[in-house]
């Protein structure tokens, strides 16, 4: 994973664990930052992180439900990841934390 995807990572794991940790405007772009993926990404990913209300959820779990293997499915992760953290959405929103 590539440094500008691993500090989006970082971010939402910390979002997901302590939602609080933000302001509700920094929480409400980031919603809309997770809409640059597919739907189906962008709810897997709220589970992944555990983000807006949703409990964590282990990868293995969500690989078994889009019958896919673990490896598959991190890369979809990665791919994600990388997708939103080049987008000019999330460089503006790096600056507000």
């Amino acid at each position: 994973m590539d440094a500008l995807s691993q500090e989006l990572q970082d971010f939402l794991i910390r979002l997901g664990q302590n939602p609080g940790c933000v302001s509700e405007k920094v929480e409400h772009y980031v919603k809309h930052i997770m809409h640059l993926v597919y739907a189906d990404d962008e709810d897997m990913l709220q589970q992944y992180y555990g983000l807006f209300g949703n409990d964590v959820k282990p990868l293995e779990d969500i690989a078994r439900e889009r019958k896919v293997s673990t490896d598959t499915m991190l890369k979809i992760i990665e791919a994600d990841l990388r997708k939103m953290a080049v987008s000019p959405e999330w460089q503006m929103v790096k600056q507000l934390i």
